[in-house]
């Protein structure tokens, strides 16, 4: 009969040989179960560790389910960006902007100063205080152009956002909307 490469005959089987063995005076171990490590976030699926109050993918507050779990104290607005748990929070009443230009976008230009494809002024995201958000690509700024859920948008020209919208800048950086009022005042900036 041929021989394995570990020298027993073809067709053995290895897991006979292999006996349980309790010594004389102790107790098999008890199977110990594995340390929870999370749960999975009911909006988003990323996995919550144990301990956290908001989920790392979407900012969703664990447990919670639905448009009152987007939103944030004091009507703030959540800029998420994709990987790393980065986000950029918006104050209602304020502007901000969102470039590579540390003098021009200083709360942005942190998180995008190695996006070679982000522009060093590329748009600016206005949140009123009535709690809409408005977008704006610079007008010849964004070389690599701007898009809000896959809709190019006209450098220059205003466009409103809603909670949960994609916001690409450029064809490597993006970025979530979280914490926008269901129906805010519809008048642009």
């Amino acid at each position: 009969m041929p021989e394995t490469p570990d020298g027993h005959g073809e067709g053995y089987d290895d897991e006979d040989d292999w006996e349980s063995l309790v010594l004389p005076g102790t107790a098999p171990l008890p199977a110990r179960p594995l340390p929870a490590v999370g749960e999975r976030c009911v909006r988003c699926s990323a996995v919550v560790p144990v301990g956290a109050g908001v989920c790392p993918g979407c900012l969703n507050p664990v447990g919670a389910s639905g448009p009152q779990a987007r939103r944030l104290a004091g009507g703030v607005l959540r800029l998420v960006f994709r990987g790393g748990g980065r986000h950029l929070d918006v104050p209602r009443g304020s502007e901000i902007r969102l470039g590579r230009s540390e003098s021009w976008a200083p709360e942005a230009a942190g998180l995008m100063a190695d996006e070679d494809t982000v522009s060093a002024r590329h748009a600016t995201l206005v949140h009123t205080p009535d709690g809409a958000a408005w977008l704006t690509e610079v007008p010849r700024g964004a070389s690599n152009g701007t898009r809000v859920n896959d809709r190019v948008l006209t450098p220059g020209s205003p466009v409103r956002l809603r909670d949960g919208d994609r916001v690409d800048l450029g064809p490597e950086v993006d970025f979530v909307v979280r914490g926008i009022e269901d129906e805010p005042g519809t008048a642009a900036p």
